[in-house]
């Protein structure tokens, strides 16, 4: 390719477009003759990178980690058939793992299952089919705990079928799981309390989780939550809107 300063501006913004680095060091590990050919119509790299109207500051202090990349390792994982729930990408020392804990920050996703979304994945699907061990079972259980999600056999098996049907087979029966994870299964036994704000908490933590949040969906999964908010808002709608979650 014959590089002019029109052809080499027009590739800086494409690539600056489609998220790629343009710092010096790392556009040149990749595209070498860009990096060369900028330098040499321009008088220095950075005059071709102001020439394109890119803010050059900015090139410079761009951080490692951006929505584009972290998407693009997601699928190439998913294209390999690997395990993408949270404890199963986050126990692995790699680029992934790192990944996802870049995810977390503000300015991307913030939470790694609107990462997932944003890959175009459901991150109850890959939920549902995740490898289970011990751990990932402990580390759900924890969540939930710490989330104050119903624990009750009952409401785990409608809720997250296959939490708990894992944690039966790896720990027997679920009470000894709830021990294993440190929960007190006599706690967790009690009928649950209903109010508003339990009613809004139990909305936003199914919508957090990216699950249906239909009226059929909802009165199917989870009968108790559904009731309360039907009783308490008048109708489960008039709930769904007090939690701020758009019918959609």
């Amino acid at each position: 390719m014959i590089w002019t300063k029109p052809r080499i501006t027009a590739e800086l913004r494409r690539l600056h477009q489609s998220g790629a680095d343009l710092s010096y060091n790392a556009l040149a590990r990749k595209r070498q003759a860009v990096v060369s050919a900028a330098a040499y119509h321009f008088g220095s790299y950075r005059k071709a990178i102001e020439r394109a109207g890119i803010d050059y500051a900015q090139v410079i202090r761009r951080p490692r980690w951006t929505k584009q990349g972290i998407i693009a390792l997601i699928k190439k994982a998913k294209r390999g058939g690997r395990d993408l729930h949270w404890s199963a990408v986050t126990s692995r020392r790699d680029e992934l793992a790192r990944a996802a804990f870049a995810s977390l920050q503000p300015r991307l996703f913030g939470r790694w299952d609107r990462a997932l979304h944003a890959a175009g994945l459901d991150a109850d699907e890959v939920s549902q089919y995740r490898s289970w061990d011990r751990n990932s079972v402990l580390f759900d259980l924890r969540q939930r705990y710490r989330d104050r999600d119903a624990l009750n056999s009952g409401s785990v098996q409608q809720e997250e079928p296959a939490l708990h049907a894992a944690a039966v087979r790896h720990f027997g029966n679920y009470q000894k799981a709830l021990r294993a994870a440190g929960i007190d299964p006599a706690g967790v036994r009690r009928r649950r309390s209903w109010d508003k704000a339990e009613v809004l908490r139990a909305l936003k933590t199914l919508a957090k989780r990216r699950a249906s949040l239909s009226d059929s969906a909802v009165r199917r999964k989870s009968p108790a939550l559904h009731g309360a908010a039907a009783r308490l808002f008048g109708t489960y709608t008039a709930a769904r809107a007090a939690a701020g979650i758009d019918r959609r």
